[in-house]
């Protein structure tokens, strides 16, 4: 539902043209069931329906996302993928709420967890946070695409030609080079200084051979440069163990250079330091789509850029994790191309799940319980990752914990547990919530599908806990905060043999206690997994997580940062101590109206901008507040503009266009980013009419988490005086 000139903001034409104009699309759809002579998909064999959400703009509207995903689901399908999303972190959005409900239809949603690692904790995507939706995190995978080359090996009479991968400079042609013996510069692969010192005299031509370096310590170019000065025109450099795989980039140099990894070239060194030689062909093939892969060190830890949750709820986000990170598939125009992202693993997951269908059936033969099970299976998959927050610069460091559940879920999805394993699991995830509203009692339904009794076994496997509260006052932390710490629950298991026969389902009950921590205003987020292993041979697992504090607590009267909120009117943006009497003059040499700016430590699930009648106190509250009673007025409008502009023109803005109060559903300021909400009330109630002249009480406030809006104090209120609305012309 798109067309090519839409950009956001103005209608969209609905057709029946799939074509993607972004490239988005054809890669995530070649992920799931891409196949050709030189690649394959996760399901080759899966049937795909298209529904086209962009245009030429790379940018949507909620409203039409939840139009494809119900038109998804009535044409019948068994799985809904979807790689988009912004920040939100509320289960019961809009988007949210529809997608979750189609998984009570039977139906598996996976939605992309999103791409604001950097952002920190408590930074989940807008329809991936619905209850039952699968929302999908990104793991660095231990491959990434490089280009084949031909490596031909000939020892003690002995020849044996090897496909090997390399990786050219960025925007380099591939090398059209064969016949050429590779010649190692030195036989000692433990020297990372390798050729970072110029050559001595004694060191022969390079011109016809392909010269091998250990990428070592310095720059390639430097070693690039002292081997040129030889004749080298075909540089090597084979990785090194700790390192992670790198593009290198072009240099100035005549000579062409290129990486291969560290075990192709310590087999290359031994052969010819045994007597052999190893010649190189680069021409087979030059297709440019044909990539193999290339071995990167740093492979198997979460994505630096994978957004962390939970919701603002504190449920449980993201759920499963998969390979994301540099994965090469379709593109535009029959090419293919490598691109990183949630958006990445969540066709990867959805991709499992129709290998899973294919062999076992989907909703039209299990039912509408079907998704909701298919949805444990998967998270219950999970195998644990380690602990890693930032790009590695080498290897990934061992911190001693595994990655938290708020940035990976359960972990890397593991496809042979989902489809051979006959140890199923029902259950309702651990969400354990905070102090104030403890979640304790858990239970998990199990099952043994399988011809022989199992018995089994639980144990706690605590990740990482960490302290949600950054630096600044007033924010949460971002990643550059986020440490691991020890913070493990006591868990009650079940006592005595856990016996499961042939067939049965058996119940068991887990009892949590919280971990006790020094100071809960740094809001500690502790989680993990209760890791189920039968005699079988079969492990599963079942995430938890909690906060060990009470957030209500917390939050209270802090859900604005300091100095928010605050008024800026008026062409000399005073606040509003000084500047509380409006005309509502919206003219550019006037801008006689309420301008507020709004920050959020929390998110708030509704934020309220109410006009009183002088009078009104906090003891007259009552929720959902009624136009006329309790000195009610209504709730006011702001202009849609104030988004994205700093002031009001009326030449070119129309008053008219605003959206109404109450607001719902709004993620919090960041570290990074510190984006300011803006709010400009020109006079309109959302009741469609304008306020009369005449003094008012006006009560802003933000809903606190975890609380009952019928009560004053669950609402953080910015302090203003009694405002002045003057005779005005609507």
């Amino acid at each position: 539902m798109s067309i090519p000139e839409y950009d956001g903001s103005n209608d969209k034409i609905p057709d029946g043209d799939p074509l993607d104009f972004l490239g988005h699309g054809s890669h995530v759809a070649g992920i799931i069931a891409g196949k050709s002579e030189f690649y394959t998909g996760v399901a080759p064999e899966a049937e795909i329906l298209a529904f086209k959400v962009f245009g030429a703009f790379e940018g949507t509207d909620e409203a039409t996302l939840i139009e494809a995903t119900i038109m998804a689901y009535e044409s019948g399908a068994d799985i809904i993928t979807a790689s988009i999303g912004r920040a939100n972190g509320f289960s019961d959005g809009p988007w949210a709420t529809v997608a979750s409900r189609i998984v009570e239809q039977g139906v598996i949603v996976t939605i992309a967890a999103g791409n604001d690692g950097e952002e920190g904790p408590f930074y989940a995507s807008s329809g991936s946070s619905g209850k039952e939706v699968l929302a999908v995190a990104s793991v660095d995978t231990s491959r990434v695409p490089a280009k084949p080359w031909h490596a031909t090996f000939k020892l003690d009479g002995v020849t044996n030609t090897t496909q090997l991968a390399y990786i050219p400079p960025v925007n380099r042609d591939l090398w059209n080079v064969t016949g050429l013996s590779i010649l190692p510069l030195a036989f000692d692969t433990t020297n990372p200084a390798e050729a970072c010192s110029p050559l001595p005299d004694t060191t022969p031509d390079l011109s016809n051979v392909i010269v091998l370096i250990r990428r070592g310590t310095c720059t390639p170019y430097v070693k690039q440069a002292n081997v040129e000065r030889h004749g080298a025109r075909y540089i090597l450099f084979y990785n090194d163990d700790y390192r992670p795989y790198e593009i290198v980039a072009n240099s100035a140099y005549k000579s062409q250079i290129a990486l291969i990894d560290a075990k192709a070239g310590a087999a290359i060194i031994e052969t010819v330091k045994a007597g052999g030689t190893v010649t190189a062909d680069f021409t087979v093939p030059l297709e440019s789509n044909w990539a193999v892969g290339f071995f990167n060190a740093a492979g198997g830890i979460p994505s630096y850029y994978t957004s962390w949750g939970g919701t603002y709820e504190l449920e449980i986000k993201p759920d499963i994790a998969a390979p994301g990170a540099n994965i090469y598939s379709t593109y535009l125009d029959g090419t293919y191309k490598v691109l990183s992202g949630t958006s990445m693993a969540t066709p990867y997951v959805a991709g499992v799940a129709a290998l899973y269908i294919c062999k076992h059936g989907g909703r039209s033969v299990h039912g509408k319980d079907f998704a909701k099970n298919l949805s444990r299976r998967i998270i219950s998959s999970g195998d644990s990752l380690p602990w890693q927050t930032l790009e590695p610069q080498g290897l990934p460091t061992d911190f001693g914990f595994i990655a938290p559940v708020a940035q990976v879920g359960s972990g890397l999805i593991n496809a042979t547990k989902l489809l051979e394993f006959k140890t199923s699991l029902s259950f309702e995830k651990f969400a354990l919530n905070d102090t104030g509203s403890f979640n304790q009692h858990h239970r998990i339904e199990i099952t043994n599908s399988g011809d022989e009794t199992v018995i089994y076994n639980f144990t706690l496997e605590p990740a990482g806990g960490f302290l949600a509260q950054g630096r600044t006052s007033g924010r949460l932390g971002d990643i550059l905060d986020v440490k691991p710490m020890s913070l493990v629950p006591t868990v009650i298991f079940p006592s005595g043999v856990f016996q499961v026969h042939p067939g049965e389902t058996k119940q068991a009950e887990f009892n949590f206690e919280a971990p006790k921590t020094g100071d809960e205003t740094k809001l500690p987020i502790y989680s993990g997994k209760i890791l189920i292993t039968g005699s079988n041979g079969e492990d599963v697992a079942v995430p938890y997580m909690g906060m060990a504090c009470d957030l209500k607590t917390q939050m209270r009267s802090k859900m604005f940062p300091p100095n928010y909120p605050l008024q800026r009117s008026g062409l000399g943006g005073e606040g509003i101590d000084s500047y509380h009497t409006y005309a509502f003059n919206t003219s550019r040499a006037a801008q006689d109206f309420p301008k507020i700016y709004a920050q959020f430590k929390w998110g708030t699930k509704e934020l309220r901008w109410d006009i009183f009648n002088v009078g009104y106190q906090e003891t007259d509250w009552v929720y959902p507040p009624v136009e006329g009673e309790n000195n009610y007025v209504g709730a006011v409008t702001s202009s849609t503009y104030a988004a994205s502009s700093l002031n009001f023109d009326p030449a070119s803005m129309d008053k008219e266009k605003v959206s109404s109060f109450p607001i719902r559903g709004i993620e919090r300021t960041t570290t990074w980013s510190e984006l300011t909400d803006r709010f400009w009330w020109l006079g309109k109630l959302a009741n469609g009419s304008y306020i009369a002249p005449g003094n008012y009480t006006m009560r802003f406030a933000a809903l606190v988490p975890l609380s009952n809006p019928e009560k004053s104090d669950s609402w953080d209120i910015w302090r203003t005086p009694m405002i002045t609305i003057l005779p005005y012309n609507p």
